[in-house]
C-alpha cells in the first residue's frame, strides 16, 4: 500500500510540471551573453533561444518573455509568437536547462536547484532589457514556467529591473491530491539517498498516460509520442524540489506588487479551481486579474480557446503599456 502511495506521489509531482526547491531570497543575475541562436547564462551554461519579432520597420510596443513547462521547449510558444508580433509585441523564449533541448544530453531530466532556473530567467530578462531599453518587458510563464516566473518575480522585488507584469498560464497552485506527511517523508528520504535516480511515468505508477487529459482533444501520452523534446525520466532531486517550491507559493504570491494576470482552466489536471483561486487570493498586488477558460485543459495555447487566450492577453498587455 505504501509503495502505491509513493508511486502516486511521484507521478503527480512529475505532472505538476516540476520545478525546484524553496524560494530564492536575493537573486542576482550575471551579465550573460545573447548570441545569434543561443545564449550564455550567469554560470557559463549555453542554451538555445528564439525570437518572434514584430514586422520589419516597426518598433515593439512591448516585449514578452515566455517560459515553458516540464518536458517542453521554446517552440511550444509558436502560436503566441505568431499572434503577438502582429499586435506589436516581440516574443522571446529559451529552452530550460535540464529539459529536452538541453545541449548536454546527460543533464536532461535533472536540475540541482530551482535557484538555477530562477537565475537563468533573471539573466535572460536582463539581456532582453538591454536589447530593448525603455520598452516594457512582461513574462508569460506556462505550468512549470508559471512557478519559475512567480518565484523569480517575487525574489526580484524592489529591483529596478523587475518585469512590468507577469502572466501565469495554467498556474501550478498545488496538487489535486493532498500529500500526507508520510508521503513527503518517503520522497525526501529517497531523494537524499539517491538524488540522481530517474523514473519514467510508467515506472512510477503504471498509469495509462493516454488517460491524462492535457487539451480537449489530446492526452499527455499522445502529446509526448509526437514531441521530439520529450524527456522520458526525471531525477528524484528534481521531484523532491517541487514540494518546497509549492510550499513557498503563497509566500511568494504575497510579495508580488507588479501587475499579475492568471489565465487558467477549471479542468486543469494539475491544480483544482479552488487551489488556483486560493493562490490568486494571496497576491497582494492591487492590479491582478483571473480569467477562466472552461472548455480548455492544461495546455491553453494548444486548445480550443487559444484565440480567446491570446485576445485576452493582448488586451491586458495593451492596458499596461498605455
Amino acid at each position: 500500500m505504501r509503495a502505491t502511495l509513493l508511486q502516486r506521489l511521484l507521478l503527480l509531482t512529475l505532472l505538476v510540471v516540476g520545478s525546484s526547491c524553496a524560494s530564492v531570497k536575493k537573486i542576482t543575475s550575471g551579465r550573460g551573453v545573447l548570441c545569434a541562436d543561443d545564449w550564455v547564462s550567469y554560470d557559463g551554461k549555453t542554451m538555445p533561444w528564439k525570437a518572434w519579432p514584430v514586422p520589419a520597420g516597426t518598433k515593439p510596443r512591448g516585449v514578452v518573455i515566455a517560459v515553458h513547462g516540464l518536458s517542453g521547449a521554446k517552440s511550444d510558444f509558436w502560436y503566441l509568437g505568431e499572434q503577438l508580433p502582429l499586435r506589436g509585441y516581440t516574443v522571446y523564449s529559451y529552452d530550460l536547462r535540464g529539459q529536452g533541448n538541453d545541449p548536454v544530453v546527460s543533464e536532461r531530466g535533472d536540475i540541482q536547484s530551482a535557484k538555477t532556473w530562477q537565475k537563468d530567467l533573471a539573466t535572460f530578462h536582463a539581456l532582453i532589457r538591454r536589447r530593448h531599453p525603455r520598452t516594457p518587458v512582461f513574462w508569460y510563464g506556462e505550468s512549470l514556467g508559471s512557478l519559475i516566473a512567480l518565484h523569480t518575480a517575487a525574489d526580484l522585488l524592489g529591483n529596478w529591473s523587475d518585469p512590468d507584469g507577469i502572466i501565469l498560464a495554467s498556474p501550478v497552485a498545488g496538487l489535486r491530491m493532498t500529500l500526507t506527511g508520510f508521503q513527503r517523508f518517503v520522497l525526501e528520504t529517497a531523494a537524499r539517498l539517491s538524488p540522481r535516480s530517474r523514473y519514467s511515468l510508467g515506472e512510477l505508477a503504471g498509469v495509462d498516460e493516454s488517460k491524462i487529459q492535457v487539451t480537449s482533444h489530446s492526452t499527455h501520452g499522445g502529446q509526448m509520442a509526437v514531441t521530439p523534446h520529450h524527456v522520458s525520466a526525471f531525477s528524484l532531486r528534481l521531484l523532491s524540489s517541487i514540494g518546497g517550491m509549492l510550499d513557498a507559493n503563497a509566500e511568494s504570491a504575497r510579495r508580488l506588487k507588479m501587475p499579475v494576470l492568471f489565465v487558467a482552466s477549471p479542468n486543469d489536471v494539475m491544480s483544482s479551481a479552488d487551489q488556483i483561486q486560493s493562490l490568486f487570493a494571496q497576491i497582494r498586488s492591487r492590479d491582478k486579474k483571473l480569467l477562466w477558460y472552461t472548455r480548455s485543459y492544461h495546455l491553453l495555447l494548444h486548445d480550443v480557446q487559444r484565440q480567446e487566450v491570446v485576445h485576452d492577453v493582448t488586451r491586458w498587455l495593451d492596458r499596461h503599456i498605455e
